[in-house]
């Protein structure tokens, strides 16, 4: 089994009133008795690994993708480094380049490793780029060092820049003066925690405390995070639901509107034929009554009655030469002859 080296424990050595710790509680009301209780009763005793302790295998996986974005990074010393001054890079940084030095990612990287050694115990995990799965939901940080503000001091570079600047304006109208940023930003190592980068969940170095002393209560806020995001996942999920079944609906409306289209224009030709049938049959009964006919006259007529027949849907005989005529359909597609009408 690998051995894990702590330090001391941070959270044990602050005392929280009465009310504070029933506010903690009331975070994790959410959680059945037991498991609420464990929650704290871990939260409470989060300790923070020992420098020399071996880093848990996802931190370090994921200190080599932060290593070599680190090395390509494009920015001049002493530019201002945050996710959103990196907006014009193609594509923004991982979680934690960029945002944190050299010398603080150790520390950042154990408190990574407190974190997630406490929350295995509860059934949690943390994937490859380091986002915590809490209740079977994604909860991230954003961890950034501070930077402090201070006066620009020119590089040899500028100062050469500058000089040349000074000459060529003696001696040319055309001559730019070049644009030196006024100020330079230095990380002072002070870290800041937010919570899905919701500065209302902000965790961070102040004069009378460190993140590490926040990691229980930070936790507890992880749990409620994890909440919040599964009350707004199944929200969308079932406006997502609701919406599935309007379209659902609209979709199986518009099938039955096609139907009943399809069946109405269906009734419709079938009513033209039999309409047709009965023509044919009212123009031979008055030619029969009409009498003196000859031989010929009578073929006619029983060829006229079979064609009433296989125009009539209802009989729908078929024909020797224009086959079996499709009733329901249109004037032109009833036979193969398109020019049958």
């Amino acid at each position: 089994m690998e051995r894990i080296l702590f330090s001391k424990p941070y959270i044990n050595n602050r005392t929280y009133s009465e009310a504070a710790h029933k506010s903690f509680l009331d975070k994790l009301a959410f959680l059945d008795e037991d498991e609420r209780n464990k929650v704290f009763d871990i939260a409470s005793r989060i300790q923070i690994p020992h420098e020399k302790a071996k880093m848990h295998p996802k931190i370090a996986a994921y200190k080599n993708v932060v290593n070599e974005w680190n090395r390509n990074d494009k920015k001049e010393v002493g530019a201002q480094r945050s996710r959103q001054s990196y907006s014009s890079y193609k594509s923004s940084p991982p979680f934690l380049a960029g945002v944190i030095s050299n010398e603080t990612l150790p520390r950042v990287y154990r408190i990574l490793g407190a974190l997630i050694h406490t929350i295995e115990p509860l059934g949690c995990s943390v994937t490859d780029t380091l986002s915590f799965i809490i209740r079977n939901e994604s909860v991230s940080l954003e961890i950034y060092e501070m930077q402090d503000k201070v006066d620009h001091v020119l590089t040899k570079s500028e100062e050469n820049q500058l000089r040349k600047y000074e000459e060529d304006k003696k001696r040319y109208s055309w001559a730019s003066k070049p644009n030196f940023r006024k100020y330079d930003y230095v990380f002072n190592g002070q870290l800041c925690i937010n919570i899905n980068q919701n500065q209302n969940k902000r965790f961070r170095d102040t004069k009378s405390s460190i993140v590490e002393d926040q990691l229980g209560i930070l936790l507890i806020e992880m749990y409620e995070a994890s909440e919040i995001i599964r009350k707004e996942r199944e929200a969308r999920e079932e406006e997502r639901r609701k919406r599935e079944e309007v379209e659902r609906l609209r979709e199986e409306r518009r099938k039955r509107y096609m139907i009943e289209v399809e069946r109405t224009v269906a009734l419709t030709n079938l009513a033209q034929d039999y309409a047709m049938a009965c023509k044919i049959r009212a123009f031979v009964a008055a030619l029969e009554s009409s009498g003196n006919l000859t031989g010929e006259d009578l073929q006619w007529i029983d060829w006229a009655k079979k064609k009433a027949d296989w125009y009539d849907p209802i009989i729908a005989r078929e024909d020797e030469f224009l086959g079996k005529r499709e009733h329901e359909k249109g004037k032109d597609l009833k036979t193969e002859y398109s020019w049958w009408q």
